[in-house]
């Protein structure tokens, strides 16, 4: 029931698009508590049992206990999340470096160049085809339609494949594998752990018990875990080869050392007990430590790797750089050939329909310089210069969009970073001339701490309701540092990614 209640309120904020995620997460979280008391305390006067507290002591207990639970499992998966995103950030940075000088560059476009060359020749026969008729009504049409064709039936799923077959998936927590560890080696913050037990302790009675007395019972829990606590560290100190051994004994036996203990403090002391109670509630406690060793561990291990990443500059096995170098090789397909394809197109969907002697030759050249060029060169020039393949870019667009450019020029003594900034900017633009029809497009760029903001607007709109994710937006989270967002508005589109 809790699940499903957290579930389909998950869907409703979704459904409505709402912003703030974490005032969201907040109003979910406490529904869904409140929900869960008011049902379990139904739920025992229907079965004819005794309610153990009021019914506001139950929506409060059951609150807390849905932040709790519910709110560490929200914490594992967002961290995982934002680990993806920072290992495919660093990864990628790594190998936009690694490439420039690795012999590897020349086997990952080999895994290509066959289906390019084949590319050229095909085009190459439709020019030298049409090439007694070049001032003849249609000719531009044709060489446009075998363009998007190329885009559409060649490169797309080319570059698809060697983005499915790329290694930009982060190695995945093995479940049962840290759970194994997290148990034998129960590496945990005490601190928290024992505060929110506690804090159980306190809810589970100050609707019984005096508010002093539920606050003092909260004490004692606190001081007799840190207790046994301290016990096993001692035990483990002199005993360090039966470590395992102690910490299963520990994970057994602290609920109910911890609970039971505290409730014959209260019986000597004339004071009200629940031994049943302290039974009941006895298992949460181990629960909580293996939850939070789990925690713990996974994201030692993650944090460990992306330091790794983050100082690492050589990759010793070729292997693994040769398959890595796929997604790089599907990233030069997506961003660069189809984009300068496009423009190709649309240059000569202008001529087709408004012919113009010096135009029309203009990108009768463009499209020689096209099937003759070396990819080898475009290859290296992809990789290797952010400034002139971005100059590219802007004159490759002329007469189709109006495009300001507004980078902070620090960006470029970034090697890494400013290939990926060339390689956003031309997929942005591709995008919203091709998808949005836009005409005057703007692109800003500027540091904020260690991050740098990408601000790409427009003047399109979406012609589709396709919201299926495709290789531009799986490649932008690949790259982008923290969460991307795609505004659309009456006005236009705004894109903002940090990188």
């Amino acid at each position: 029931m809790t699940f499903g209640v957290y579930w389909s309120l998950l869907q409703l904020f979704k459904g409505i698009k709402y912003r703030n995620h974490f005032s969201a997460g907040i109003f979910i979280l406490l529904i869904t508590g409140i929900a869960r008391g008011i049902f379990m305390f139904i739920s025992f006067d229907y079965l004819g049992y005794q309610n153990p507290s009021p019914l506001l002591g139950r929506v409060f207990n059951s609150v807390w206990n849905v932040y709790i639970w519910l709110g560490l499992g929200s914490i594992f998966i967002e961290s995982k999340r934002r680990f993806t995103r920072s290992y495919r950030a660093a990864l990628t940075q790594i190998l936009i470096l690694k490439l420039r000088d690795s012999s590897i560059s020349q086997t990952g476009y080999a895994y290509i160049s066959d289906q390019i060359l084949q590319m050229q020749m095909r085009l190459k026969g439709i020019v030298e085809e049409n090439a007694s008729t070049v001032n003849a009504l249609g000719t531009e049409q044709i060489l446009a339609d075998s363009l998007r064709r190329e885009v559409e039936l060649e490169l797309k799923p080319l570059s698809q494949r060697l983005w499915v077959k790329s290694a930009y998936d982060p190695p995945s927590v093995r479940f049962i594998s840290v759970l194994k560890t997290s148990i034998t080696q129960l590496n945990f913050r005490f601190h928290l752990a024992a505060t929110i037990y506690a804090g159980s302790y306190v809810l589970n009675t100050i609707f019984l018990l005096k508010p002093g007395i539920s606050i003092a019972y909260g004490i004692l829990v606190y001081f007799q875990f840190y207790l046994v606590n301290r016990l096993r560290e001692v035990l483990i100190a002199n005993f360090e080869g039966r470590r395992n051994f102690i910490n299963l004994l520990f994970l057994l036996l602290v609920g109910l050392i911890v609970g039971l203990g505290t409730t014959l403090i209260f019986e000597l002391l004339g004071l009200i007990y629940f031994y049943s109670a302290a039974i009941l509630i006895a298992p949460t406690l181990p629960v909580l430590i293996v939850a939070a060793s789990f925690i713990e561990l996974a994201f030692s291990d993650r944090k460990t790797l992306m330091e790794i990443l983050s100082k690492e500059s050589r990759v010793q096995n070729e292997d693994f750089l040769a398959k890595v170098n796929r997604g790089n090789a599907a990233s030069f397909l997506h961003n660069s050939l189809q984009s300068e394809l496009t423009a190709l197109a649309l240059q000569l969907d202008s001529v087709a329909k408004n012919p113009e002697a010096d135009q029309s030759k203009y990108v009768m050249e463009r499209v020689e310089s096209f099937i003759t060029r070396s990819r080898s060169e475009d290859f290296e020039n992809f990789l290797e210069s952010p400034e002139i393949r971005l100059r590219r870019i802007l004159e490759s667009w002329e007469g189709i969009a109006t495009i300001s450019l507004n980078l902070d020029e620090k960006i470029y003594n970034d090697g890494a970073r400013a290939s990926l900034t060339v390689q956003l900017i031309q997929e942005s633009i591709s995008n919203a001339i091709r998808s949005g029809r836009a005409n005057e497009i703007s692109i800003s760029g500027e540091f904020f701490g260690d991050s740098f903001k990408i601000t790409v607007s427009d003047n399109g709109k979406a012609v589709t309701t396709n919201r299926k994710r495709g290789i531009g937006s799986e490649w932008i989270d690949s790259i982008a540092t923290a969460d991307w967002a795609l505004e659309e508005t009456d006005k236009g589109r705004t894109l903002k990614v940090e990188i």
